[in-house]
């Protein structure tokens, strides 16, 4: 019985010293596996400092890649973060982009067996090296970014290979045609190319130059298109040219086109409604007495003065041109239309007579012999009838409700038809010596010519314009 007990004792004591071996192991081998990390990150340190050293080592950054080879060949791709706005009175287009160069340079060239596959520059080691004087043609004014630090990217490949990258926001001239405003279609444009390097030494293409506008990307985001504040993005389109020169050579250019279309709703709101507005009241003064020259010319000027103004506001933002606009052409058509309401009452008031009580087709004579009979009539029993004279019977229309409410809805429709029957009536209840409320047979052609007119010109206007 003691030796069972001397043996499980030794056993138990046997297992405590395994484990403790075993953990003491399993700590040296952690230690060493930290260890041989530490080591391998110094060490990959220390060969990335002496594999720039010895890249920059006797680098002349003044010296292009290849000078004595053929012409270098730099591809560009861009990104675009935003565009606009377009300010159309400096004829000026807003580009905010990741601008991406790329090209070979064989003196950066390092081995495929070092642990990096890549190496990452920042903005200080890139004044070390060699990297194209690229600039843009229509610039005004534009900028790199250098918040918190400046936004420059460069990668090194183990084949010599250059990635560059810069955030930039690009100010340039647009050519702007207003020809068609508001119904234009423009087309900007940003044209880049090397300051200093002919043909000869430095070439620049699309990065997918067989690939139609892949060369160029836009952020889009969670819409389908970019819109901008008066503008839809359209497309864009990359073009490569060559720019002749006789004092340093050819030089290559690229391009690309942006195309936008105007969005015409404020001008709708803005200009064409309130315009179309002013020509209908205008026409108002033809159902208005004749005789109420005062209302008649206030009208008239008063939309005369009102398109003016509209005119002035809807072209204010505009550079001043010398050619005709589309907006111009539609806005004058409505000026016309209003001085011609205000030249119709002239001619109403000249061609028709003016005289208090006179009839049409009434002589002074008939129209006095009336006013004597009435005249008679209001002496003998307090109210007059409806002249009984052969020349001029007045047919008296049907009876209507004497309520108000009737009265004043067949007011208003009679007023509009142009009845002569119930102008009659009405002229036999005036008073003596009250002026008549005739209607001019110009007012009543013109109620149907000036709409009729105008229909047609804004049909022909927007299919110019608007449509085509």
């Amino acid at each position: 019985m003691h030796v069972l007990i001397v043996l499980s004792t030794v056993f138990l004591l046997y297992n405590d010293v395994r484990s403790e071996q075993e953990n003491v192991n399993v700590d040296n081998t952690t230690e060493l596996q930290e260890t041989t990390k530490l080591s391998e990150n110094d060490r990959a340190r220390e060969n990335l400092t002496k594999l720039l050293d010895n890249i920059i080592f006797n680098y002349d950054n003044s010296l292009r890649p290849g000078m004595t080879g053929p012409p270098l060949t730099v591809k560009v791709d861009m990104f675009l973060l935003s565009i606009g706005p377009l300010i159309e009175q400096n004829k000026e287009f807003y580009v905010e982009v990741f601008f991406r160069q790329r090209w070979a340079d064989e003196r950066l060239r390092y081995s495929n067996g070092t642990a990096f596959k890549v190496l990452p520059l920042n903005s200080v080691l890139l004044e070390s090296i060699w990297y194209p004087d690229t600039f843009f043609h229509n610039d005004r004014n534009s900028k790199g970014h250098d918040i918190i630090v400046p936004n420059r990217l460069v990668r090194i490949y183990p084949d010599g290979e250059v990635l560059y990258t810069q955030r930039l926001t690009v100010l340039t001239e647009c050519g702007l045609n207003f020809k068609k405003y508001p119904h234009d279609t423009q087309v900007c444009s940003i044209s880049m190319g090397s300051n200093t390097y002919s043909e000869s030494d430095v070439v620049f293409q699309w990065k997918y130059e067989d690939s139609d506008n892949k060369s160029v990307d836009i952020d889009l985001g969670d819409s389908k298109d970019i819109r901008l504040s008066q503008f839809t993005l359209l497309g864009w389109k990359t073009i490569r040219t060559t720019k002749p020169s006789s004092r340093i050579g050819n030089r290559t250019v690229l391009t690309v086109n942006f195309e936008l279309k105007r969005n015409i709703g404020l001008f709708i709101i803005q200009t064409y409604v309130p315009c179309s507005m002013m020509v209908v009241i205008s026409w108002i003064s033809f159902w208005i007495n004749r005789e109420a020259t005062p209302a008649r010319i206030s009208l008239a000027i008063l939309t005369i003065l009102t398109i003016t103004t509209l005119s002035l506001t809807a072209t204010s933002s505009l550079p001043q041109v010398s050619y005709v606009k589309a907006i111009d052409v539609f806005i004058f058509d409505c000026f016309c239309f209003v001085f011609a309401a205000l030249i119709e009452f002239a001619f109403v008031s000249y061609f028709t007579k003016r005289r208090g009580g006179t009839l049409p087709e009434m002589d002074d004579e008939d129209d006095n012999l009336i006013r004597c009979e009435e005249e008679l009539d209001i002496a003998r029993n307090g109210k007059y009838k409806n002249s009984t004279s052969p020349k001029f019977k007045i047919k008296t229309p049907p009876e209507y409700k004497t309520t108000l409410y009737y009265q004043c809805c067949y007011d208003v429709l009679m007023c509009f038809i142009g009845s002569f029957t119930y102008r009659q009536k009405r002229a036999r209840k005036i008073k003596i010596g009250q002026d008549f409320n005739s209607v001019s047979i110009i007012d009543q052609w013109a109620r149907v010519v000036f709409p009729v007119t105008f229909i047609i010109t804004n049909i022909i206007y927007w299919l110019t314009f608007g449509v085509l």
